[in-house]
């Protein structure tokens, strides 16, 4: 059938060139040879581009009568907000009944709890539950405002000073919810066409500032200190050079359970002039001798890693997240960090617990020689195996008898 239709096209393109052959014989236009094909295809070419260039007909529009107007709403069906939801997917998480210790209630048995990031085991301390008391006493529950705008307690700055005191650094800031930290301290540094440097294996919080700021993100293999070295190698460029570039990695993976080797990071970080923002939500209070983190687990200075932030829903049994460092790093979120300025206040009696909780940790060093025997326990009996609702993570760190 095709072919046939290019039979027909070439005997009347033939046919036409002949019937213009005539006329135009021996006829030389600017150097150039008029023949019938000349013209026949030039004609064409004009026949082209007249239909190209001329606008569609359209039909006038006639207005709907409202009958029409009803019949049309009536069999409108919306797109739906969400995939269909089937059986297996509506499952109701259990209904603790008591507090989150060790051994908590659930549907009125007493169970061994291996779900809660309670790690030092403070949920119910009785020294965080009087503070508590005495702060909702004297503040009430909620600030109802944000730090910006009357929404400042003395609870509020006496915990950032505090943890910047615990920490060693010379100050902190708080944040109301313990993730907001981390997805509000990243895109309040790092903006569009900075170069962040992260590691894959990041949890969600961190994610979410990754994207927030816009950044270029480059990831490299999880905790492959080869892979990082690499990565920073191929991005150190002149032009790199203009720009402000970021590692940032977890110092004891949410998604893994694995260490950040820090000293090889920092080795990196000062080899190809990176800043190095470091979360440190299941680390504070886990790790070191006296519970201060990665920087204390590997003995580096505290002041070699630029940023810090944390959230205080784990070892410390409170909410809220804190980022610490510099004057300058602090000072810049309280005008930038989108979760501190738009946010409501962490309530005062939370800010409280914490200082609480900080107290206990320093006082009672010995919580983290019982954290780690149960660690070395689970380990021996060889139980690997811990679900939430979000997550499956591969430690258990717990505090207090297992049977």
């Amino acid at each position: 059938m095709a072919s046939a239709v290019v039979n027909i096209a070439t005997a009347a393109l033939d046919w036409v060139a002949v019937a213009f052959d005539a006329p135009f014989a021996g006829a030389v236009v600017f150097g150039v040879h008029i023949n019938g094909h000349l013209v026949a295809e030039v004609l064409l070419i004009a026949v082209l581009l007249f239909q190209l260039t001329r606008k569609s007909y359209k039909p006038p529009k006639k207005p709907l009568t409202e009958k029409e107007i009803d019949d049309l709403c009536e069999e409108w069906v919306p797109e739906p907000l969400h995939p269909p939801i089937t059986k297996e997917m509506k499952v109701e998480p259990p209904t603790i009944e008591s507090a989150a210790g060790p051994h908590t209630i659930i549907e009125g048995k007493e169970v061994v709890n291996f779900a809660s990031a309670n790690y030092l085991g403070l949920i119910g301390n009785e020294n965080i539950i009087d503070s508590c008391v005495a702060s909702l006493e004297k503040y009430g529950v909620g600030s109802c405002s944000s730090r910006v705008f009357y929404g400042t307690t003395n609870d509020h700055i006496d915990c950032e000073t505090r943890i910047a005191k615990f920490m060693s650094t010379p100050d902190s800031i708080l944040y109301s919810y313990g993730i907001s930290a981390i997805f509000s301290v990243i895109p309040a540094f790092c903006k569009k066409g900075d170069i962040i440097v992260a590691d894959e294996g990041v949890h969600w919080g961190v994610q979410n500032g990754l994207h927030l700021s816009r950044s270029t993100v480059v990831y490299f293999k999880h905790n492959d200190m080869a892979s990082l070295e690499s990565t920073l190698e191929k991005l150190t460029n002149k032009k790199a050079e203009k720009v402000r570039r970021y590692i940032v990695v977890e110092a004891l993976y949410q998604n893994s359970g694995q260490i950040a080797p820090l000293n090889s990071i920092v080795r990196l970080k000062e080899k190809y002039h990176f800043r190095v923002i470091l979360e440190e939500s299941h680390s504070f209070g886990v790790l070191g001798n006296t519970g201060r983190g990665l920087t204390e687990h590997y003995g580096i200075p505290i002041e070699k890693i630029d940023i810090i932030t944390a959230g205080m829903g784990n070892a410390l049994a409170t909410d809220g997240g804190f980022c610490t460092g510099s004057g300058r790093v602090v000072d810049h979120q309280r005008l930038n960090g989108s979760g501190y300025v738009f946010s409501a206040s962490l309530p005062p009696y939370l800010a409280n617990a914490a200082i609480a909780a900080v107290n206990y940790l320093e006082d009672n060093p010995s919580v983290l020689t019982v954290l780690r025997r149960n660690i070395s326990l689970v380990w021996e009996v060889n139980c690997i195996c811990l679900l939430d609702i979000t997550c499956v993570h591969v430690f258990i760190i717990f505090r207090g008898s297992l049977f």
